[in-house]
């Protein structure tokens, strides 16, 4: 008796059955996914539907500033009354809690910003005008994220900055870091 069987080897039309059903699968993935959030066609539908045709102008927009515009030799440079000036914090968060970071900033100010999480984090970056209630601006909403980089110009006076949610059950660890103009960096 053979104690060391041969291992089964598929045959010739298990291999094209195999071939075709990963070729339907690549080309439905495709279709729903690929095209709208990479190129904002949408020939099912499907991709509008699960919010994926938004994604495909985002990083047009990212390289542009506030206005929509690239800038011109006028406006690259914007001069600043406040100093430049570097602000870091580290924060941890309990299942289910939630918190915020702000810097009080004027209008046109600018700081380049860097945020990293030891486990996935909800957040939502925005702004609220000064003595305007409860009313906010979101700039940025991302879910289960461990780190965000990048540059924002206030487009108004008031405070603007992040909140984080850890929707995990183990706390985690916020560390964020920003440098340009802006008064002070705080939590409310």
């Amino acid at each position: 008796m053979n104690s060391n069987p041969s291992p089964l080897h598929p045959s010739t039309p298990q291999l094209l059955k195999a071939t075709m059903a990963a070729a339907l699968v690549a080309a439905l993935v495709l279709l729903v996914a690929v095209l709208p959030a990479e190129y904002g066609r949408d020939p099912t539908g499907l991709g509008r539907a699960l919010g994926l045709t938004a994604l495909a102008a985002a990083p047009e927009e990212a390289n542009l500033n506030p206005t929509g515009t690239p800038p011109t030799a006028e406006t690259a440079v914007i001069a600043s009354e406040t100093p430049f000036q570097t602000g870091e914090m580290t924060l941890t968060l309990a299942p289910g809690e939630g918190t915020e970071v702000k810097a009080l900033m004027q209008g046109g100010e600018a700081f380049a910003f860097g945020w990293v999480a030891d486990a996935p984090v909800n957040f939502d970056m925005h702004g609220e005008k000064a003595n305007d209630g409860d009313s906010y601006t979101s700039y940025w909403r991302d879910r289960a994220q461990t780190s965000a980089h990048g540059s924002f110009t206030a487009p108004y006076d008031g405070t603007h900055g992040w909140y984080w949610k850890n929707p995990g059950s183990t706390p985690a660890t916020i560390t964020v870091k920003v440098s340009g103009y802006f008064e002070t960096l705080y939590r409310p």
